[in-house]
């Protein structure tokens, strides 16, 4: 470990001498404590534990500093204004490296840390997308060195006094003059109340002493609107969850349990009853694909090149011109449904999206003069250019050709922007695209390798209710459930600052898990913690009453077990002490039975008895 050293931290202090303000730092402050990403005209309210502290230990010389506790919380509103304050304030824009430094001048790094990783870092704590910084702040790179401990109290005292700090109090700020008020202290500190006082502000930011809900009788917009006209909408949480966590699912089972329907049903649940599609058993966002035995390559769905007429011309399969029609749509989750995926050699017909959907990535953009996070991919089919005799790229005529026949239904006023997007970046994958398998384990079909298992969210759908499924159907099955299941997160990093403490319990388990699994091929790694991170707050942001043996219970059996199969010798004792785990982690803790209800069980627990069974016969694994 490292840490930044001595001489590097103060100047940095010195580096924001004429670009940062007191009011600066209390900015700041508001939108470490707001705990999410800034949205113009929408309520936060912000935990006045987090601003304090984070001011004391800014301004708070010394490393016993003053710990602030108790509720205390402000509600703010921020204008569309909001990134251009720290460009307003100072005489110059303030260098993101000086704020970094000083902002984490205590804080002990990896020997592998980078100025990305620091940027990454800052956004994440700050609740400031990464495009925004680089317009907000100066990000010409400064050096930054570092040491192998601590600098002293004394040391960094001594260095701030030589270039003029009065450190005879502990408590500084930002202009080398001392403050007698400790900087935490909200009514008292230079760094919060004069953001009440002072006017400009109000260009920036709006600060409310009382609940904005409250105030204007306004209720705060959930995701979790969706279901209310089922009857029983729980039992759908798990597909919801998984789609929002990562859109590619296995749905496993016998012939017959419905899961082709679940797919065509949440599809049609994406519209409200008015819409045009409402009802519709197939509307435009669901197309089902059967998949053929003879699949051995990505001709069918994605398309190939044909010179059959002597010049290049492509013939787009069926995904790829799905893919086309959810860019037109963005706002409604579109639904590619394999039917009987496993006919064919999943790593062979879907090679290139199995390597694609592992490029997600999250990023904050401006749209329709709102920030929003989207998710994008690297491009499933490249843009094709060739160079012209001034050394400039022009793209292939067969490649402009193709992209334009696929824009033939494309509304006019997104035409422009996604053919150039096309033209340009090649075709990626939107984040409103779900891809859906359904899988028959039997003699007619191919197993799934590790690489498809570690990439999908995977569902068992064996249970069967015989006296389910005989009310006539009037309209969305599931309810209306909108864009709720459009994820905002690619990886545990994007999830964990916000839910620090839900994100360490799971955490906690997991080691427990990969104690267990040592030294077999089991083992899981970041793609499955990532997984279990973002599913963890996503059953939280669907269903806020979700507990955390739901989301352990569910993803052990989605991304750990389905991993195992193999003889006793392999598997035994691994499932053993799963189901040991399972029972202190998960089956402790579910709660009785409501009167007149059945107890709910674990379905992991069920399904691990089911594997130690199946060793009966000299061989155990997940699939029916």
């Amino acid at each position: 470990m490292k840490y930044f050293d001595v001489k590097t931290v103060v100047n940095a202090y010195n580096g924001f001498q004429d670009c940062m303000t007191n009011k600066s730092w209390g900015y700041l402050a508001l939108l470490k404590g707001s705990k999410s990403s800034v949205h113009p005209s929408t309520p936060y309210e912000v935990d006045l534990n987090i601003v304090s502290n984070f001011l004391e230990g800014i301004f708070n010389l010394s490393q016993s500093k003053k710990v602030y506790e108790g509720g205390r919380f402000l509600y703010v509103v921020f204008s569309n204004k909001w990134d251009k304050y720290f460009n307003d304030q100072g005489k110059y824009t303030p260098n993101i490296y000086d704020l970094i430094v000083w902002a984490y001048r205590r804080r002990s790094f990896p020997d592998s840390i980078t100025e990305d990783h620091l940027l990454k870092l800052f956004s994440n704590d700050f609740n400031i997308p990464t495009n925004v910084i680089q317009n907000s702040f100066n990000t010409k790179k400064k050096i930054l060195s570092f040491a192998d401990s601590l600098y002293s109290e004394n040391d960094l005292k001594s260095e701030l006094g030589k270039i003029g700090v009065d450190v005879s109090k502990n408590n500084i700020d930002a202009k080398k003059q001392a403050i007698v008020a400790a900087p935490g202290e909200i009514s008292r500190g230079p760094f919060i109340q004069t953001l009440y006082a002072g006017l400009d502000i109000t260009d920036y930011v709006i600060i409310l002493q009382s609940n904005y809900y409250s105030l204007y009788g306004a209720e705060e917009k959930k995701n979790n609107d969706w279901g209310k006209n089922s009857t029983d909408n729980t039992r759908y949480l798990p597909y919801l969850t998984a789609l929002r966590t990562k859109p590619f699912m296995l749905l496993a089972g016998i012939s017959g349990t419905g899961k082709s329907r679940i797919v065509r049903e949440m599809a049609k649940a994406c519209w409200k009853e008015g819409d045009e599609e409402y009802g519709n058993n197939h509307p435009r966002n669901f197309c089902m694909v059967q998949v053929k035995p003879n699949w051995h390559d990505s001709s069918e769905l994605i398309g190939y090149v044909t010179r059959i007429s002597g010049t290049p011309e492509f013939v787009a399969g069926d995904f790829i011109k799905f893919v086309v029609k959810a860019w037109y749509d963005e706002k409604h989750p579109y639904f590619m449904l394999l039917d009987e995926m496993n006919l064919a050699p999943v790593e062979q017909y879907f090679a290139e999206y199995l390597s694609v959907i592992e490029s997600r990535k999250a990023r904050r953009i401006e749209r329709d003069g709102e920030i929003i996070t989207e998710i994008y991919t690297d491009p499933i089919l490249k843009a094709s250019y060739h160079r012209k005799e001034d050394g400039s790229k022009e793209p292939d005529e067969w490649y402009v050709k193709m992209v334009d026949s696929l824009l033939v239904s494309c509304p006019n006023e997104k035409l422009f922007a996604i053919r150039q997007q096309f033209l340009e970046q090649g075709i990626s994958i939107p984040q409103n695209l779900f891809v859906v398998g359904t899988v028959n384990m039997d003699e007619t079909t191919f197993s799934f390798s590790r690489k498809v298992l570690d990439r999908a969210m995977t569902i068992e759908m064996n249970e069967v209710d015989l006296h389910g499924g005989l009310e006539k159907d009037t309209g969305n099955e599931i309810g209306y459930i909108a864009d709720c299941i459009i994820g905002d997160a690619a990886e545990g990093c994007d999830v964990y600052a916000e839910n620090k403490e839900l994100c360490d319990e799971v955490l906690a388990y997991l080691e427990k898990v990969n104690a267990i699994l040592e030294r077999t091929p089991f083992k899981i790694a970041y793609r499955t913690r990532n997984e279990f991170l973002m599913y963890a707050v996503n059953r939280k942001i669907l269903a806020e009453d979700s507990q955390l043996w739901q989301t352990l219970d569910e993803m052990t059996s989605m991304k750990i077990l389905s991993r195992i199969e193999g003889d006793e010798e392999r598997t035994q004792k691994v499932l053993k002490e799963l189901k040991d785990l399972l029972k202190a982690e998960i089956e402790d803790h579910i709660p009785p039975a409501e009167e007149g209800k059945t107890a709910p069980e674990s379905i992991s627990a069920k399904k691990i008895e089911e594997m130690l069974n199946k060793l009966s016969s000299g061989f155990t694994s997940y699939w029916a």
